[in-house]
């Protein structure tokens, strides 16, 4: 039974990454983005089953290739001279908010921006004896919240995947993120942990030290 759910997901992964690049190609912009977000779920299950590691580093190059496929799409509009000139005129308009706002009594517009690491420090101590938990100020067992160090400045929902480390599993859901260190495993390890807003991909490197 297990076997049946690894290759249901693997290929549900498949055409999911198929029906998002029929929608790059064919430039449907709007639909693109859904799709890649749809591949992050499907990918978020793979990262957290028992799937061999082979097939997860395949399905990140894949996520990849759509995330930069996505990236790369522009909106196709007929232009017109009404439309040059409207253009022209907002272009004006945004030159002076952007280097004068108080002509006009209005704020800079803001440009879409992606995650951002808001903490003073990557740097986690956990412990390697389960009964102690870990190590964090505020915090309980061995698991944080990633919108507490994330900040997105459009306020946009995040989505987080992570890699682990030798000795050091990490398990994501949602934006909880848990360290579970293996059996007799001490000393320090670095993850990666990759924040997304849907347009813009984040990598943070996290030192952790398991004591």
């Amino acid at each position: 039974m297990v076997l049946i759910d690894k290759v249901d997901l693997i290929h549900k992964f498949v055409q999911t990454y198929n029906a998002a690049q029929d929608s790059i190609e064919e430039n449907r912009v709007e639909e693109a983005k859904q799709r890649y977000r749809d591949l992050m779920d499907v990918y978020h299950q793979i990262t957290t089953s028992d799937i061999e590691p082979v097939h997860k580093e395949l399905a990140y190059d894949q996520v990849m290739k759509v995330f930069q496929g996505v990236k790369g799409l522009k909106v196709r509009s007929r232009i017109n001279a009404k439309s040059v000139a409207l253009a022209t005129v907002i272009i004006i308009i945004s030159i002076v908010i952007f280097i004068k706002p108080e002509i006009v009594g209005l704020i800079p517009f803001e440009f879409d921006q992606p995650p951002m690491w808001g903490a003073a420090d990557n740097r986690f101590v956990v412990s390697g004896v389960p009964k102690k938990g870990a190590m964090f100020p505020g915090k309980h067992a061995r698991t944080i919240d990633l919108d507490d160090f994330f900040v997105d400045p459009n306020k946009d929902t995040l989505t987080y995947l992570a890699t682990s480390a030798p000795g050091l599993q990490i398990e994501v859901r949602g934006s909880l993120l848990t360290f579970n260190p293996e059996k007799g495993v001490i000393g320090p390890k670095a993850i990666t942990v990759v924040a997304s807003d849907g347009k813009h991909i984040t990598r943070k490197e996290i030192q952790v030290d398991v004591v």
